[in-house]
């Protein structure tokens, strides 16, 4: 990969001196450059070194078919067509790309995806336009969930190099309903997004656990450089595969059986509610499923959000808190 951004504006130049069969000398193409870079310095030992780079460097990704003339003592492109600007992708590549590009802009607000997101559009805009054109407008049809910017995004460019750099840091966190923010001291672990709103998975020194704290709860972050770091085994798909969403369960995974109404049952099937969804039955009327996990305050807004068309069949301890619930959201309506 190039190391530096003249490097890049240096294959640019010679790339717009080869194209459309021209050919150029070392000489000129320094020259070039040197004029580009208001550079008088550019060697020609570093037009050698970029002419190989641009030939054989896989991570450059060019692979540029680049000829040398003794005669003429010039260099060309051997491919008439050729420019490091033209990337050899197929249609199903070029679909790909477009769609990264289009699930990025989702988070043009935090700073590390609109970096990534810009990248990614200047690949797509090199893209050969002709090959656009012949599979049509592809994502214009498509309109993604848009989830409103929630408080606390603008920390996750801050919360990124904590990450990747296993730096302890001392976060001032608010929790609902507390008047004050409290003080934690964190190992951070990982950044994990839940219904458009984000969290800070890390080993927390007060608690003595593993803890998950609101993005938008956070007022300050500092890092603390002279802390060393506690790297527990944490693995994200293990530890979240035992329940819903980010309220970590006081009790340990159970099998739960829920059973749908067959009009509900058949849209449940297709779109699991967990990952541990097993079809266990299907009657005439209900589709009954297995679920293990550990219950908590997402589990049980899930299942209310599905009303009558749901029923806990066990254990008999989730049934009965449903039950009561409902009893008391009733009455709500009773009374006014």
């Amino acid at each position: 990969m190039p190391k530096n951004k003249n490097a890049l504006i240096r294959y640019k130049v010679i790339n717009k001196l080869l194209l459309n069969g021209k050919k150029a000398t070392k000489n000129q193409m320094a020259e070039a450059c040197s004029e580009a870079l208001d550079d008088a310095g550019v060697s020609l030992r570093t037009i050698e070194n970029d002419l190989h780079a641009m030939r054989y460097d896989e991570g450059l990704g060019y692979l540029a078919p680049i000829e040398y003339d003794p005669t003429e003592r010039t260099y060309f492109y051997a491919e008439q067509n050729y420019s490091i600007d033209h990337l050899p992708l197929e249609s199903g590549d070029i679909r790909k790309l477009k769609l990264a590009a289009t699930l990025l802009k989702q988070y043009g607000g935090i700073g590390t995806f609109r970096d990534f997101g810009g990248t990614i559009d200047k690949v797509v805009h090199l893209i050969n336009y002709s090959k656009l054109q012949s599979d049509g407008p592809a994502f214009d049809f498509i309109e993604f969930e848009k989830n409103p910017t929630t408080s606390g995004m603008e920390f996750i460019d801050q919360l990124i190099p904590f990450i990747q750099n296993q730096r302890v840091i001392k976060i001032e966190h608010q929790a609902f309903g507390q008047n004050q923010a409290t003080g934690f001291t964190v190992h951070p672990y990982y950044l994990k997004e839940y219904k458009g709103r984000w969290y800070l998975v890390g080993w927390c020194e007060e608690r003595e656990n593993i803890r998950i704290f609101g993005l938008e709860r956070i007022r300050s972050i500092e890092g603390l450089t002279l802390k060393p770091f506690t790297q527990r085994h944490f693995n994200p798909d293990v530890y979240f595969e035992k329940f819903i969403g980010v309220n970590v369960p006081a009790g340990k995974p159970e099998e739960i059986i829920l059973r749908f109404k067959n009009d509900v049952g058949k849209y449940i099937e297709t779109q699991p509610l967990h990952a541990s969804q097993k079809l266990v039955s299907q009657l005439e009327y209900t589709h009954d499923f297995s679920y293990f996990l550990a219950v908590n305050h997402e589990f049980i807004g899930l299942v209310l959000s599905w009303q009558e068309h749901v029923e806990v069949v066990r254990p008999e301890w989730l049934r009965k808190q449903i039950s009561e619930t409902i009893g008391k959201m009733g009455e709500q309506y009773q009374n006014s």
